[in-house]
């Protein structure tokens, strides 16, 4: 009986890890041609009070390390073309 209420959990549970992993491959599939220069997303970040540690490339995207505004230290993606955040690991 356990096993029967134990399945539907364990589908669910698979099927979101394969969800997750499928988005964080895809958040940034842009052609090299399309990105802004890295100078240009660091000079946004500075103008919003971040202090910029390293940006690097990542799976497509740029994976940024800093300290924003309120002192808080960050680890953001950005998509290349435009700039804006695609996700933050904690």
């Amino acid at each position: 009986m356990k096993t029967r209420l134990l399945m539907p959990a364990v589908l669910l549970t698979l099927s979101l890890i394969s969800i997750g992993q499928v988005l964080a491959e895809d958040r940034c599939q842009v052609p090299k041609d399309q990105w802004q220069p890295q100078s240009a997303l660091e000079a946004k970040l500075v103008e919003q009070g971040w202090t910029i540690k390293r940006i690097k490339e990542d799976d497509g995207c740029y994976e940024v390390y800093a300290t924003d505004a309120k002192g808080e230290r960050k680890e953001v993606y950005f998509d290349p073309k435009t700039q804006e955040p695609v996700g933050e690991d904690e």
